[in-house]
């Protein structure tokens, strides 16, 4: 297994495991074909691969379940906030068009909705990056037990992930892909 799908299993296996809508993972640009690989692979289980950005060697890669993020997306409340951050879409893919766009400047800190973080802990992180009252796999600002929780579900899944990854298993084996 090349060390791209190791890292894309790692990073986004919690996403293919159904646990959150999407993930983001940072890969070698030498590495495409293992991710021109696995999009295909995965695009018949309802998940797509977009490159938001990247610098002279790496890729930011943006996975994501079309179906889960759409639901996310066009939530009343979630609209409603992302339209105040300066978007405007009719689809997933307008809304990702207008995230890839915000990232060629200042790291867009709305990009915690695209990966499935609390609204409530992405407003916090914008009114005050520095007070959050925990820390995992994203900042939190309310709802603490409910965060734990889940930080703990992500940390198994990945975990379990990586121990097949490190028995020989492929990601299209893992999840019955392919």
């Amino acid at each position: 297994m090349s060390a791209a799908e190791y890292t894309i299993g790692r990073h986004c296996g919690i996403t293919f495991a159904g646990l959150k809508p999407a993930s983001l993972v940072s890969i070698e640009k030498a590495e495409r074909g293992v991710l021109a690989r696995l999009s295909k692979k995965f695009k018949n289980k309802g998940f797509n691969f977009v490159v938001l950005g990247g610098c002279q060697r790496k890729l930011i890669v943006y996975v994501y379940h079309a179906e889960k993020l759409k639901k996310m997306l066009f939530s009343q409340q979630v609209r409603n906030f992302l339209h105040s951050r300066g978007y405007e879409y009719g689809s997933v893919e307008e809304a990702i068009d207008r995230l890839r766009a915000k990232m060629e400047g200042d790291f867009p800190h709305e990009i915690g909705v695209f990966l499935g973080y609390p609204l409530s802990d992405v407003r916090g992180f914008i009114a005050n990056p520095n007070g959050c009252i925990m820390c995992g796999c994203w900042k939190v600002y309310s709802n603490v037990q409910e965060a734990a929780k889940t930080f703990e579900r992500f940390n198994r899944c990945s975990s379990c992930i990586c121990r097949h990854m490190d028995r020989g298993k492929s990601l299209t084996q893992i999840f019955n892909v392919g």
